[in-house]
Parts: C-alpha cells; structure tokens; sequence
C-alpha cells in the first residue's frame, strides 16, 4: 500500500512537470528561429591613428560568406559600408577621413548574403591634428664637429620620445653636389642614439634637420617639425696641428701643442724671463674651412681660479697656404675671465692655416689655455 502510494505521488509530480514545460515552450515560441540564428564571421580589427583620419583594419578571416562590412562611430551617428567581396587581398582597410582631433570608438559589424550579421566588435582609436602638432618640438643639437676628411658628426640633446618623436631627417648637399636626406633613428632598441655621422656632405655647406613624429607605433600618418639649420660646426681639432711658434717654456706642461688639446685645463707657456710681446702660434687645420668664429680660453692649470698672465689684445690671421697672409682683426680679451671668449669673423675666411698673435699683455711672458674655430 505504501509502494502504491509513493508510485502515484512521482506520477502527479512528472505530470505537473510536463504540463509546465509545455506552457514555457507556449509562452517562447514565437522568438525560436527553427533552423537557428547564423553569424558571419567577426571582424579581428584593429585601429591605426593619422592626421585626421582613422584606419580600421583586419583579415578576411576564413568565413568566404562574408560580403560586406560595416563601421560606425559617433555613436552610429555616422558609418561607412565596406564591399568585403571585392576586395582581392587577404586584410580589409577602411580609412574614415575628415575626423576631429579626439579619440573614437568604432563598431565593425560583418554581412552575409542573406543579411545576417556578425556579433559587433569594438575598437578604440585616435584623430591627431593641429593640437598635436603644435606640442612636437625639434630635437636640438647641442654640437656639430666636422674634421679634415669631410666627415660630420653630429651631437644631439634629448628628443621627445614621450610625444612620439622616433627619427631625425637630415637634408644636405652630398659631394656630386645632389640633395640628398637621410633618416635617423632616435632610438636604438630602448637607448637613445646621442650622435649621428654624415661622411658625403659636400665641403663648406651647411644641413638643415627636423624630427618626425608618430603618435603611436601603428599610426599610418607621420607629423614633421619645421626644418632648422644646422648653425655652426666646430672644427675638428684632431686633424690640427702646430707648424710654428714664437716660443715655449720648458717642459710637456707648457707646450704650444697644448693650445689644441682640447681642454682649458692645460696651458701653452711662453718661454718666462727670454720672451716678450708679441707672442703667435700657427695652426695647420688639415684643410679647408670657411671660418665664422673662433674661441679662446685662459688657463687654470696650477692656478685653480684661473691664470691672468693671458695677453690684454691679440691679432688673428688667416691663410690657405701658409704663404700669404691676411688680418681678420684685432681683439681684446679679459684676462680675469674664465671659460671660453668667443669673437665673430665677419668676413668669414676661407682658410687652413690660422695664426694667433698676442700683442699687448701685462707680463712679458704669455700664458693660455685653449683656442677653437667654427665654420663650415
């Protein structure tokens, strides 16, 4: 009896199961597809930043019943229908030109031929303009040495990496006397390339650089800073050397050749007690430069202040042959002053050989430090 009664109490449950399903089934029939719904295959996309335009990108995939393509933004206030059949490659490219400087959010839906669509895809991407532009500065150059073989090097300062600065271009006249640019990488791997070496520039002309930007490591659009020059070059002084002087004193540390060493730190000392005024020194600059300007130091080797035995007014004179000389002036220089002193050539002289002459000093003998030049 109490079998009886259990069998007929999961009967009434099965029943009631049953009869709900069937209700449920009622109540959903009519959002059933019978034969099921079908999407296309998705887009993979990816998006590509520019000058006021965006790039959408991806493959064709493997799904071949795909035909078009659609992409929003703004909210699918604005679109563009793409025909993904006749496209012969294997990667779709869509480019939506005229955007604001802003970022945007694309959805990508895909179409078959029965109109069925994709599951949407969402990529985010950014318009650069006038905005960006206007942030993106020259990386500088701190110096540029060229040295007897022709061969510039040029020194750079920090580049705004952070703002998408990854090469510098350089447009200068080559040796057959063409334009010619070249384009240099600001970073090596992760490190910062500090110099760059140009060795067909044509002998005394000038370049003139900019830096080229990009937004991001995918942008299909490339932002270029005005060109500047590429102002003075200092003049190699390894090529340099000394083909004759008034005198000397005694001893390495006192030298002539330490007058383009390099350093302030070391001293040309004129021979004390057996020389007087005017003391000279020619240079041989191993070839020809146009000069501009030329510097000169006082020394502070053994004297940590600074040495005031440095002449009061000098001459400098240029030649190309070593030959025939001519004035480019007399000038004064402040021998209570350290670091370089530096003066125009107005004339700016073609010329290999220089001489300084030191003219007037408060001591019979004359102590310096350093001398440069700087042209082209």
């Amino acid at each position: 009896m109490k079998k009886t009664y259990h069998f007929s109490l999961i009967l009434f449950a099965a029943i009631c199961l049953v009869s709900a399903c069937r209700k449920m089934d009622a109540t959903y029939k009519e959002y059933v597809v019978p034969s099921g719904l079908v999407y296309p295959g998705k887009a993979i996309a990816i998006a590509q930043s520019g000058r006021n335009r965006v790039q959408i990108v991806w493959p064709k995939g493997v799904d071949k019943t795909v035909v078009k393509a659609k992409v929003y933004w703004n909210s699918f206030a604005d679109s563009v229908v793409v025909d993904v059949a006749a496209i012969t490659g294997d990667t779709v490219k869509v480019m939506v030109d005229n955007l604001q400087e802003k970022n945007y959010t694309f959805v990508i839906r895909t179409f078959d031929a029965q109109g069925n669509i994709s599951v949407p895809v969402e990529v985010n991407g950014g318009s650069y303009g006038e905005r960006y532009q206007s942030q993106l500065l020259t990386r500088p150059v701190n110096s540029t040495l060229i040295n007897a073989a022709g061969k510039l090097t040029i020194n750079w300062g920090g580049a705004d990496v952070a703002n998408g600065a990854y090469a510098s271009e350089i447009k200068y006249t080559d040796v057959s006397g063409a334009a010619k640019t070249q384009i240099f990488p600001v970073l090596l791997k992760t490190t910062e390339v500090k110099t760059t070496e140009i060795t067909d520039m044509l002998a005394n002309t000038n370049y003139q650089f900019r830096t080229i930007f990009r937004p991001d490591s995918l942008s299909v659009d490339k932002f270029y800073t005005s060109y500047s020059d590429g102002g003075l070059f200092s003049i190699d002084k390894g090529d340099w050397h000394v083909v004759a002087f008034s005198s000397q004193h005694p001893g390495g540390d006192n030298a002539a050749v330490n007058f383009i060493d390099g350093t302030e730190h070391t001293r040309w000392h004129t021979c004390a007690g057996c020389s007087n005024y005017p003391h000279w020194i020619v240079i041989d600059m191993g070839a020809p430069r146009i000069l501009t300007q030329f510097g000169v130091w006082r020394t502070d080797f053994d004297s940590p202040g600074g040495d005031k035995r440095g002449p009061d007014k000098f001459e400098f004179l240029t030649s190309t042959d070593n030959v025939t000389w001519v004035s480019q002036g007399s000038f004064d220089f402040d021998h209570n002053l350290n670091g370089e002193q530096r003066y125009v050539l107005p004339n700016s002289p073609k010329a290999r050989y220089f001489k300084f002459v030191g003219t007037q000093g408060s001591d019979s003998n004359m102590v310096l430090g350093e001398i440069s030049a700087y042209g082209l």
